[in-house]
């Protein structure tokens, strides 16, 4: 009979430490979220300030410079908004939103930055417009620093949505669900925007 006590108090011991372990993975993977959301956030403003310095460069039309301006500023008044909801309320950098709050501020944000995508994409025209823009000394460098700014953002945006997609997926597990292993955080959301460069 002893045996058998031994046994199941083995088996529960056992299974604590297995639930411990898949709730620190669960947090760890939220905590990777949010250093995604923050670089996300970064190469976000990044690309708004690039854009902005391009506009004032003076080697755009007056229209175009006016309209990537307008854009760029509205990006980068979207960014307090935060990009997901990701529910880590611990950390003093995270100005998170929840619930149904943060989806729309993420969608609002999603919207101004894809049309910051497109206004780019206008403005810059195809391969040969942009080499001629280059080729102009006031907007060599800017135009270079749009580039790498919106390179990183792609990569960032990627590297993030691919951290959410594995807290999701994670969070799917029943023993997750059952043993409410996530806490009350609630489920991140990927960021969707249109990020495309302009044709090469």
């Amino acid at each position: 009979m002893t045996e058998w006590v031994l046994v199941g108090v083995l088996l529960v011991v056992l299974a604590g430490v297995a639930l411990l372990r898949l709730a620190a993975r669960v947090d760890r993977l939220h905590r990777t979220v949010l250093r995604s959301r923050v670089t996300l956030d970064a190469q976000l403003a990044r690309r708004a300030a690039a854009a902005s310095e391009l506009a004032a460069c003076g080697a755009l039309d007056p229209a175009e410079a006016l309209a990537v301006t307008d854009v760029a500023l509205r990006a980068a008044d979207a960014a307090p908004g935060g990009v997901v909801a990701d529910g880590l309320e611990g950390f003093p950098e995270a100005d998170v939103l929840t619930g149904a709050d943060a989806r729309d501020a993420a969608a609002d944000r999603g919207l101004v930055e894809s049309e910051l995508s497109r206004t780019l994409r206008a403005v810059l025209g195809e391969p040969a417009d942009r080499a001629e823009l280059a080729a102009d000394p006031r907007a060599a460098e800017p135009l270079e620093r749009l580039e790498h700014a919106w390179y990183r953002l792609q990569l960032a945006r990627r590297f993030h949505n691919a951290h959410v997609e594995q807290v999701r997926r994670l969070r799917t597990d029943p023993v997750v669900r059952v043993f409410h292993l996530a806490g009350r955080a609630p489920l991140p959301e990927p960021f969707d925007m249109d990020d495309v460069l302009p044709q090469r």
